[in-house]
């Protein structure tokens, strides 16, 4: 009965790890996908302008403003990697655990935030009429910032198991 709940404990442990390898792909995989979507825009002033620092600096700047919310949900993942990497090692119900959900769930409404109210208002503010309408709230900005607030919602379910872990181990 022992040897029986130490292998289903490890096949979880497993499973967790293999959780948090596939968060730091995804990380990756992201962050490649944001080198190549600015440097294509920085590419494409360079070959205008003719090398121009200041138009290159504003797509720069434009470019990571696009990125933004590819940005935010990559750090998301970065904390999810990071609390599935615990998790694998049995620090299940932490304090640590819990800021680590709550910093994803703010990374995706902040994801969110991003792609549907501060990009349109920085294009329109700064005369780029790329498609952008002031708040433009798309099914993708709605999806993930519903499933950030969610995350939420489940981080104070996670919360009180916490506190009664922390309960019971003080018996114990």
């Amino acid at each position: 009965m022992v040897n029986e709940s130490k292998t289903e404990a490890s096949g979880k442990s497993g499973s967790y790890e293999t959780l948090s390898i596939f968060a730091w792909i995804a990380v990756a995989t992201l962050f490649v996908n944001v080198s190549f979507f600015v440097g294509g825009e920085v590419g494409g002033e360079i070959f205008r302008s003719g090398a121009d620092l200041g138009s290159i600096l504003r797509s720069f700047s434009i470019g990571m403003l696009k990125a933004g919310p590819t940005i935010f949900i990559a750090l998301a993942l970065i904390d999810f990697a990071f609390f599935f990497s615990r998790c694998s090692k049995g620090d299940i119900f932490t304090r640590k655990n819990l800021k680590t959900l709550r910093d994803g769930a703010d990374s995706l409404i902040w994801a969110a935030v991003t792609s549907a109210v501060v990009i349109p208002i920085v294009m329109d503010f700064a005369g780029i009429e790329d498609g952008y309408r002031i708040l433009r709230f798309t099914d993708l900005a709605l999806g993930v910032g519903l499933m950030g607030i969610a995350l939420h919602g489940l981080s104070s379910v996670f919360s009180d198991a916490v506190a009664l872990k922390d309960d019971n181990d003080q018996f114990v």
